[in-house]
């Protein structure tokens, strides 16, 4: 039986982006040039899978601090308890109240762009995983920045390249996708900042579109008549279909998504007693450029 990983492989979707890395068992030790394949795939593929996993919080903890700083939930209160970077996404319940956050993602966005430094990466662990007629619902979808960008006209490259975004936490409470309702003190922590509409992605250098509906709430140094209109415009092409990978979940997936190019959306297409568990974690990233 191996101790350790000694290779890997990586199988590209057929989508614009996304692969499945096999041959890696995130329970045993990882080398340092096994972690840079798996690293580079990522940077590569923005939406990397790694299936048939068995680990604990504590072991994805572990691999996810490979990848930068962890970084605690706006939700942290539907954390574990013993690991508080390690954040429930369910819609299982306990005496009447949800053990974890079941709302999470149901919009297209990209997650907590409402930050200064949001994240590089979100980590995402198949506990349990909803079933109709004995096939996996609660699928998300992925929509990458980077082919919305290349799809851009010439004219709208030339006019979008150099504009930022102001993003707001407090929009959530608007109802883009559900609505969520927000403390004082959640507000507070998070003031509204600004990123460009284009940024370039850290790693490989690559141009993403960076804007989504309902967070992105104004473009400064243009009236709101122009900037609410194009923020609709980019945002619907962000996610037309030629740029998105649908992800059908499997118990023991490890599914990472790469924050700088991808955005996201849960689909609930399932209730109770169909039960959904998933232990989230996020890495803190880098200032949009």
């Amino acid at each position: 039986m191996n101790s350790e990983n000694k290779a890997l492989s990586v199988t590209p979707f057929d989508a614009v982006l996304g692969a499945e890395i096999s041959g890696v068992d995130l329970s045993l030790p990882l080398s340092d040039e096994i972690f840079a394949q798996v690293e580079a795939a990522f940077d590569t593929y923005s939406v990397t899978v790694i299936r048939g996993q068995s680990i604990t919080p504590a072991q994805q903890l572990a691999f996810a601090a490979r990848f930068g700083a962890l970084e605690i939930n706006a939700f942290n209160a539907y954390a574990l308890d013993e690991y508080p970077g390690v954040l429930k996404v369910s819609n299982i319940e306990r005496d009447s109240r949800p053990i974890g956050y079941a709302d999470a993602g149901s919009h297209w966005h990209s997650d907590m762009s409402y930050t200064t430094t949001p994240p590089r990466c979100t980590m995402l662990y198949a506990v349990e995983v909803p079933e109709a007629e004995g096939k996996p619902v609660g699928d998300t979808l992925f929509a990458s920045g980077g082919a919305a960008f290349d799809a851009l006209s010439g004219a709208m490259k030339d006019k979008v390249h150099r504009l930022k975004a102001t993003h707001r936490f407090a929009a959530k409470e608007r109802g883009f996708g559900k609505p969520v309702k927000l403390t004082p003190e959640q507000i507070a922590k998070y003031p509204d900042v600004t990123h460009p509409i284009v940024r370039t992605h850290p790693a490989t250098g690559r141009k993403c579109l960076y804007v989504n509906r309902g967070e992105c709430i104004e473009i400064p140094g243009i009236t709101s008549d122009e900037a609410l209109p194009l923020i609709e415009e980019l945002a619907a092409h962000f996610v037309s279909s030629e740029f998105i990978y649908r992800h059908k979940w499997q118990v023991g997936d490890l599914l990472m998504w790469d924050n700088a190019a991808v955005q996201h959306r849960a689909i609930k297409d399932y209730d109770l007693p169909q039960r959904r568990l998933m232990h989230r974690v996020t890495v803190n990233g880098s200032a949009p450029f």
